[in-house]
């Protein structure tokens, strides 16, 4: 909008401060508006010559003027002057002493064509009408379509058509069945009517919505006489018409039970009325509206028709093979009537935070499209509002609505553009089947999960695939137990245990193994628990995976998915692991693990006050007892949350060793300095290992190639080519950790980074200034902090020198030392294994790695000739068949090689 007309718009605005006290703020646009037509009409000399309202002198009763101006309007304005209650609102500002001051201050304002051209009256008007329904909860919610929104429908059914309109000279006929305030049919005109001329037409039940449409076409100029008064359903103002375009956003969930009568015997007539494909449930008419849309489509001989509607997700789904929603559905679909389905974010619409779609339908498909459906997951195209308003409190930018557009033009079969937001499905994906009485019944959906999954990888499937949701019943018999939120935190939950009820509402029965819960709080209940009955949420796992989908459905990322905006039997979920069971032994590990740190961690620091009620002195030392144990755990804990103090307290000694360099590092050039060793270690470390399993691949002898690579002292670069030549051919199964090594955003990736960030800083020449350096450490500390979090998996592996192998008659007893953490020593160990396995060398040990991996002859432990003490020596150097090994303190040894 202009600023002329935006200052326009608040200078009739103001004056509802007249209004307030006798008037409520959502009733300001009932007074505002129809005075803003008269006052329009009036300077247009429309009104008949007969109007004095705004000329009124001394001892002229201005509601005398008014009244008698509506007796001498044209039939057509006066009509729409009642409609818009012009006479009950002038009375109550008459008796409120305000109709001369209202009037005095419209009477200021010329709105004449000379001062006000159509375009800017019109733009004025809407201003006011949106204004208007976003203090009005009623008309905001039921007769008015954010902008943003209306804006998004028109451009995506002109937007592909903006060529063929360009050609066109015959005008553009345009419709609304459910006008409402003609937000959806100014957007319409505002899109299509830079291309070619336009015709507006609609209606709508409700008599103030269908005037203010009348009245929005008046104002910017344009025909009105298309717009229409009535039920739409069953008096239909516009028969045997056609139309290019059609929009509609009907209310949702709105009952039909009135006009059944007509309706049902519309549908009689097949095909030769307007609902012939069926007859959804008597509560939600969305999909009647549907099909007298199609109703209404020019031949495609003709040019065809395109329209959007706005629904809610009910329409894509509710009812079952055979039901009249699935018929209308399967009547659209195999007519290859549907082209593009957009799922929107929550919020964006006034008075509700339901999550709607957009559906788009034409009867001149493209070639390229024929068959399929384009399906878009628009879900986080959006901006916040500053303010929300009546519930909205997200908007489409202008941006967005063209990013969607462009989306959807360039999508086909084999290209969408944009894989994450789009996808083409063929309709054939929506047929489902359902066997009932022994008669097979066919039917269509589209699940909200279909729109979920676009941005999600191979592996995730809807809810239902890995459990049942169990549906509440009306109990037989008398008192059952009834399983509460309170009661879940029960140590050992029986149902024996819990509280018994006598209800005639429904429960829903729980047993053990189900998963029973709420968004963000679900628990599994003990295999003993028995059964019992409860009003929360009951899932009942398809296998013995029920840790694992607790596990899933308290992620933070899920506990805003509510029932309430979309079936929980369509939340996306990892059906590949929750549908293993191994999978969720491991998680019923880890909850003992967490419970056994919570346990121990609420006995080390108790209340003070325990016990002690009486000896205030005993109180005040037991303070001071918790206060040391307080800062003792602190630093016990430090390894849990800092990834630095984990890596020196449990990951291999080289790396362990360097963090704990970097840990008490007093200068920034020290703390540089450990930063780019300790990244290098995590290389070597890694880069070793997979030069182990590539030896033993190779019978335990280098290659040739191999050899090679160690012709130089080995870098950093050495070791990130291991790592690489090692995953790129195949999976690892000597090591799985390594399978995910080289993902995007993965170990490798941050250990090149690192390396290339410690490339480029060594071209640095004489003393680096203090804040350089801590500018540099800043850049290159969450790289290796990344990258040791990355390879947390390394904590796990155990580096065993076995000393002696004995043979028990059943297996083997390895007998040697471990070295793990920061701390050079070697804890001795004892293990049994089943196999035999060579002393004197080490062996790396992990919980995946079905055998244990030999690091002979890239690495070994000895007692260095050098410092007399045992030390860990990775290969560094290879010259003909003598290999260099060097430790951490640079000391090294020479070995033969095979």
């Amino acid at each position: 909008m202009r600023d002329s007309s935006q200052d326009l718009a608040n200078l009739i605005w103001s004056t509802a401060d007249l209004l307030r006290g006798p008037f409520r703020a959502s009733e300001y646009g009932s007074v505002l508006l129809p005075f803003t037509v008269l006052r329009r009409l009036e300077c247009r000399n429309l009104l008949g010559g007969q109007s004095l309202v705004f000329q009124v002198h001394a001892g002229t009763d201005p509601l005398e003027a008014l009244r008698a101006m509506h007796d001498h309007a044209p039939a057509e304005l006066a009509d729409l002057l009642a409609r818009l209650d012009l006479r009950t609102i002038a009375s109550r500002l008459a008796e409120a002493g305000l109709l001369p001051l209202v009037i005095a201050r419209f009477a200021a304002l010329n709105l004449s064509e000379q001062a006000v051209s159509d375009a800017e009256m019109g733009s004025v008007f809407d201003a006011l009408v949106r204004r208007s329904a976003e203090t009005t909860a009623e008309l905001g919610g039921e007769h008015f379509t954010a902008p943003d929104v209306t804006a998004l429908l028109a451009m995506l059914i002109v937007a592909p058509d903006a060529a063929r309109l360009a050609r066109r000279t015959a005008p553009i006929r345009v419709y609304d069945p459910v006008c409402g305030a003609g937000g959806s049919l100014m957007a319409l005109w505002a899109a299509a009517g830079q291309l070619s001329p336009v015709e507006l037409f609609g209606q709508d039940l409700n008599h103030a919505s269908s005037a203010l449409t009348f009245a929005t076409l008046l104002m910017h100029g344009l025909d009105p006489d298309g717009i229409a008064q009535g039920d739409t359903l069953s008096n239909d103002a516009h028969p045997d018409a056609t139309f290019d375009y059609m929009v509609a956003a009907p209310p949702f969930g709105l009952e039909w039970k009135k006009v059944e009568g007509e309706v049902k015997k519309e549908a009689a007539l097949g095909d030769a009325g307007r609902f012939g494909a069926g007859l959804p449930r008597i509560n939600d008419g969305s999909l009647l509206f549907l099909q007298h849309m199609l109703a209404k489509m020019r031949p495609p001989e003709n040019g065809g028709s395109r329209l959007a509607v706005h629904f809610n997700s009910s329409p894509l789904f509710a009812g079952a093979p055979g039901s009249g929603e699935s018929e209308i559905r399967r009547w659209i679909l195999e007519n290859d009537l549907l082209e593009t389905v957009v799922a929107l974010p929550e919020r964006l619409l006034y008075n509700t935070r339901i999550p709607t779609y957009i559906w788009i339908l034409t009867n001149r498909k493209e070639p390229s499209r024929a068959g399929n459906v384009i399906l878009m997951d628009c879900r986080r195209h959006f901006a916040a509002m500053r303010r929300s308003i009546a519930d909205k409190s997200r908007y489409l930018t202008t941006e967005q609505i063209s990013e969607i557009a462009a989306i959807r033009r360039s999508a086909t079969a084999t290209d969408t553009s944009a894989p994450d937001i789009a996808k083409v499905v063929p309709i054939a994906d929506f047929r489902n089947e359902r066997v009932v009485g022994g008669v097979t019944r066919v039917g269509y959906e589209i699940r909200p999960f279909a729109f979920f999954s676009i941005a999600l990888g191979d592996g995730f499937a809807p809810l239902s695939s890995v459990a049942q949701v169990m549906r509440p019943i009306h109990p037989a018999g008398a008192d059952r137990p009834l399983l509460t939120a309170k009661d879940l935190d029960r140590p050992d939950l029986s149902a024996a245990d819990l509280d018994t009820v006598a209800t005639r509402s429904p429960l829903t029965p729980c047993a053990g193994g189900d998963v029973v819960g709420g968004p963000g709080d679900w628990h599994l209940l003990p295999p003993g628990f028995g059964e019992a009955f409860t009003r929360m949420f009951v899932l009942r796992p398809l296998r013995r995976t029920g840790r694992a989908l607790c596990e899933f459905l308290n992620a933070p990322h899920n506990a805003g998915y509510h029932d309430r905006l979309h079936p929980l039997t369509d939340l996306p979920v990892p059906a590949e692991i929750l549908n293993d069971e191994t999978f969720s032994d491991h998680l019923e590990d880890l909850r003992r693990s967490r419970a056994d740190l919570a346990r121990i961690t609420a006995g080390i620091l108790p209340n003070v006050f325990e016990g002690t009620r009486a000896d205030l002195a005993k109180t005040r030392r037991a303070v001071s007892v918790s206060l040391a144990e307080a800062a003792l755990t602190t630093e016990l804990l430090q390894p849990l949350e800092d990834p630095f103090w984990r890596a020196e307290y449990a990951y291999p000694f080289p790396i362990a060793a360097l963090a704990r360099h970097y840990r008490i590092a007093a200068s920034p050039a020290q703390r540089k300095e450990a930063l780019l060793k300790l990244g290098e270690s995590v290389a070597r470390t890694i880069g070793n290992l997979a030069l182990a399993v590539l030896v033993s691949r190779n019978d335990s002898r280098m290659s040739a190639e191999l050899r090679r690579k160690f012709e130089r002292s080995a870098t950093w670069g050495t070791w990130n080519w291991m790592i690489k030549g090692l995953r790129t051919p195949s999976p690892v199964p000597e090591l799985p950790e390594l399978d995910s090594i080289l993902d995007e955003n993965g170990t490798h990736t941050l250990l090149t980074q690192a390396l290339k960030f410690r490339n480029d800083s060594g071209h640095s020449f004489g003393v680096q200034p203090s804040h350089e350096l801590e500018e540099e450490i800043a850049q290159i500390e969450p790289v290796v902090q990344l990258t040791l979090e990355s390879a947390s998996w390394l904590a796990q592996l155990q580096y065993d020198l076995v000393d002696r192998c004995e043979y028990t008659g059943t297996g083997f007893r390895l007998i040697g030392r471990r070295l793990r953490g920061s701390h050079p020593d070697w804890e001795p160990f004892e293990r049994l294994v089943s196999g035999p396995v060579t002393p004197d060398r080490v062996y790396v040990n992990g919980p995946s790695n079905a055998a244990a991996i030999e690091l002979w002859p890239t690495a070994g432990a000895e007692l260095c000739p050098k410092c007399r003490q045992w030390e860990f020596f990775v290969i560094n150097e290879v010259h003909r068949h003598t290999a260099t090994l060097r430790s951490g303190r640079d000391h090294e040894i020479d070995r033969q090689l095979i």
